[in-house]
């Protein structure tokens, strides 16, 4: 509830909190330190998202996009911390780069769907995905799917199922949510499932 310090920081208030967040008065406890590290939970900021009709997620709080990184309405195209919010500035990068691009050749009339989506699923300990789905004749030779998990595992295999056939396991000694994973997709693969409906991706145990 409060910081010691001018220069530098000499020491922090604690108290507990009642249901409101409001400091318990009595509860007061001083630590001394040198240094406070604050951990808090971001979201992203989509007023104007709201504003277009966007669709949003409500996991992720950012809007619902396709392989191209285009939302629900056409022309209007989502990366970096307005989609989720990221570890890194390169994934940010990445991300521009790919909604750039994407949103140059849908100006151009370079852009058009075929009718055919295929859903992007999170299953057993994936709390979510960008993209949600994907039309594979849009899609890059190779896709990248970024997923956080949601909680801590060790030990586990990261599964990528096409509707119910397993396609990939690869093993992940450690997994957390702090950490943003991701998973390829190929194009080339894609294309030899003309029935594909849906793509699965799930934590599961060693020994599974």
């Amino acid at each position: 509830v409060d910081i010691d310090g001018k220069e530098r920081v000499k020491g922090v208030t604690l108290a507990k909190v009642d249901e409101h967040l409001k400091p318990i008065p009595g509860t007061e406890e001083y630590i001394p330190c040198d240094t406070l590290l604050l951990s808090v939970g971001l979201i992203p900021e989509n007023e104007l998202s709201m504003k277009l009709g966007v669709t949003l997620s409500p996991v992720t709080s950012g809007p619902v996009v396709d392989e191209s990184l285009e939302t629900n309405i056409p022309g209007v195209f989502a990366c970096g911390n307005v989609l989720h919010v990221h570890d890194l500035v390169d994934y940010v990068s990445r991300e521009a780069m790919t909604a750039g691009e994407n949103a140059a050749a849908y100006m151009k009339g370079e852009l058009k769907h075929d009718g055919k989506q295929i859903e992007i699923k999170p299953d057993y300990g994936v709390r979510y995905t960008v993209p949600s789905f994907l039309d594979p004749h849009r899609m890059s030779e190779e896709l990248t799917v970024r997923f956080r998990v949601s909680e801590s595992f060790s030990q586990v295999k990261l599964c990528v199922y096409y509707d119910d056939v397993l396609i990939k396991a690869t093993k992940k000694r450690i997994m957390a949510p702090g950490e943003m994973e991701e998973i390829k997709l190929k194009k080339a693969e894609l294309s030899k499932y003309h029935d594909l409906k849906q793509i699965r991706i799930a934590i599961e145990r060693e020994g599974a």
